[in-house]
C-alpha cells in the first residue's frame, strides 16, 4: 500500500510540474491580417485602405481619388493599388510597408489592372493601429493617358 501511495504521489507531482511548465512567451500574439481605412469626408476625397496580410509576400495599399501632375496639368482622380512587403514591430501595433520600382494597379470597380507604364518608387508607409494614424509617401513616374507623370504623393492622417 505504501508503494501505491508513493507512486500516486510521484504521479501527482509530475502532473503538477508538467502543467506548471507552460509556453511563457514574452512577445504578444501579432495580428496576421488587418484591413484599415483612413478617415475621409466627401465621396471624392482621397482616402486609403490598407489590406495587410503578413501570411503573404506583400500587402496592398489602395489609394482612391489620387491626383498626380501630368505635364503641368493635374490628372483626373485615379484609384490605384500598390503591393509592397509589410513588416510589423514587436508590439504588433505598427506596420511598415516599403518598396520601390513597383508596378501599381489601376482599380476599376473591384478589378485591379496592372499599369506597367507607371512606376511607384520610394514607397514608405507606416500604420499605427494603436494611435489610429498612418503616413504614406511615394514617387510616381511614367506615362498615363499619353502624358508624362512625375509626381510625389505624401499624406498622413487618422484611421477609422
Amino acid at each position: 500500500m505504501k508503494k501505491f501511495f508513493s507512486m500516486l504521489f510521484i504521479a501527482a507531482a509530475l502532473g503538477m510540474m508538467i502543467t506548471a511548465c507552460g509556453d511563457e512567451k514574452d512577445e504578444p500574439d501579432l495580428p496576421v491580417t488587418q484591413q484599415l481605412e483612413s478617415e475621409h469626408g466627401e465621396a471624392n476625397d482621397t482616402y486609403l485602405i490598407y489590406d495587410i496580410d503578413l501570411n503573404k509576400d506583400s500587402s496592398t495599399i489602395y489609394v482612391y481619388n489620387a491626383v498626380f501632375q501630368m505635364g503641368g496639368v493635374s490628372s483626373p482622380p485615379l484609384n490605384i493599388s500598390v503591393n509592397a512587403p509589410c513588416t510589423v514591430d514587436k508590439t504588433g501595433k505598427v506596420f511598415t510597408l516599403v518598396g520601390t520600382d513597383i508596378v501599381p494597379n489601376l482599380v476599376r470597380g473591384n478589378t485591379p489592372v496592372p499599369f506597367p507604364t507607371l512606376r511607384v518608387n520610394n514607397l514608405r508607409s507606416t500604420v499605427d493601429i494603436e494611435k489610429k494614424t498612418y503616413s504614406i509617401s511615394f514617387d510616381c513616374q511614367g506615362t498615363a493617358m499619353g502624358k508624362e507623370i512625375d509626381g510625389h504623393y505624401d499624406k498622413e492622417g487618422k484611421l477609422k
